[in-house]
């Protein structure tokens, strides 16, 4: 009995040194995981991946987007295309900060720097019909034609027959500085075969309701179609470890959009509008009630088909939406690490004595709520994967964040400055 007590007795130390060395190696084969997880880190998605706001794409956004700023937290880097447009910068056109010739170099766009194969592939305006299809040289690579080809049939007759051809459409200045040469986002990452992959293209899906007040660009069947399809071809690639997808917020509540009741109490005219029109003059102008609810329905299957992805493909998932909502509802506190703070970020770009997270369009987070953006896909993929990888300062964030520094008080600009009217009248005949 006393012989088996102590042979317990040591079986209980032995025990007890393999337990201390499992957590001795558990801890450096976490941190080796993570180095692994991040050795080669692709991204592919849309204008929130790419880093638009201020209307343009420049090297000072592009240096605040999402995939940039995770991956340097995690010890990691990605490579892009750093553009110069097309399109401007608003604020700095609002603050005088880019004048006549920098506007139009601005509006033209181009390249400050290339890479002949980007582990960053991310372009304003995808979705994942587009990763699929849109590559920096043709609108949809899968696209046909049919074209005459002329051949001699027999030695004294020369004739034609109809013959099926690519029909390459050149795409838009985003995909064409953004890609180049390297093909559609989906070719580029099977090409740079990652190791972690940032993979949402979702928003598109659905932001077009709120961006055209229109729903007649809902497509489900074309959605999970196209989202299936990339997912596949990502997971037949056998280098994917790890990856991180998120879901689309409300989008019928983002600052571009308001409330507005028809004066003649017209169900079809009262609903939610742009921000810059100053009364609706036709249905088409407003989301009513019912275009509200259709966009609630479709924004729940999409996102229920992205956490779908995530569980298929392992990856963390951040509930964008739960956050966003929460944010519109509460707001973000700011605080510096002494304990001082300018207030709760909110919902709609900055105003005087007000933190906000939204850019000029109402649409894009600027800098400081690119860095919030940041943390929540911090947080989930340290969920998932048990990391400890830190989350970005989002004080220093707002304290360099010069549209959050120093306000622009759009509304009041398109209102009460003619340049403004101006402006304002043109986007209205135009959208």
């Amino acid at each position: 009995m006393l012989k088996m007590f102590r042979l317990g007795g040591n079986m209980n130390v032995k025990i007890a040194k393999g337990l201390v060395l499992s957590l001795v190696f558990a801890g450096s084969l976490s941190a080796q995981s993570q180095s692994q997880m991040f050795q080669r880190v692709g991204v592919v998605g849309d204008s929130l991946s790419q880093g638009f706001f201020g209307v343009t794409v420049e090297k000072k956004t592009q240096d605040w987007a999402y995939p940039v700023l995770v991956s340097k937290q995690a010890g990691a880097s990605v490579s892009y295309n750093v553009l110069k447009g097309p399109y401007v910068n608003l604020e700095d056109v609002l603050k005088w900060n880019c004048g006549i010739f920098c506007i139009a170099e601005s509006i033209i766009g181009g390249n400050a720097s290339t890479v002949s194969l980007p582990t960053h592939a991310g372009i304003t305006g995808a979705e994942y019909t587009s990763l699929l299809k849109t590559s920096g040289k043709c609108e949809d690579i899968t696209a046909t034609k049919q074209e005459k080809e002329w051949y001699w049939e027999k030695w004294y007759w020369y004739t034609y027959r109809w013959v099926t051809v690519a029909d390459c459409q050149e795409p838009d200045k985003f995909h064409r500085f953004g890609l180049r040469d390297a093909g559609t986002q989906t070719q580029v990452m099977e090409k740079v075969k990652p190791t972690f992959l940032f993979g949402s293209a979702g928003a598109n899906h659905v932001l077009c309701t709120a961006l055209h007040t229109s729903t007649d660009c809902l497509d489900e069947t074309r959605f999970k179609r196209d989202i299936r399809e990339f997912f596949r071809r990502m997971s037949a690639m056998g280098s994917l470890q790890g990856g991180v997808l998120f879901t689309v917020p409300n989008v019928t509540s983002i600052a571009f959009l308001e409330n507005y009741k028809d004066p003649n109490g017209r169900a079809n005219y009262t609903g939610l509008k742009a921000f810059f029109r100053n009364s609706v003059s036709d249905p088409n102008q407003v989301l009513d009630a019912n275009e509200i609810a259709s966009i609630s329905t479709f924004l729940t299957m999409l996102n229920n088909e992205i956490k779908a992805q995530a569980a298929t493909m392992r990856f963390a998932v951040a509930d964008l939406k739960v956050i966003f909502d929460d944010l519109k509802e509460n707001g973000r506190p700011i605080r510096s690490a002494d304990g001082w703070s300018p207030g709760n970020a909110r919902a709609n770009w900055p105003l005087p004595n007000q933190p906000g997270v939204f850019g000029l369009d109402g649409v894009h987070p600027n800098m400081y709520g690119h860095s919030l953006f940041a943390n929540e896909l911090i947080k989930a993929i340290n969920t998932r994967y048990g990391y400890s990888i830190p989350q970005v300062s989002e004080y220093t964030a707002w304290y360099y964040d010069s549209l959050n520094r120093n306000p622009v008080d759009l509304k009041k600009f398109l209102t009460e400055n003619i340049f403004g009217q101006a402006i304002s009248w043109v986007v209205s005949i135009f959208t």
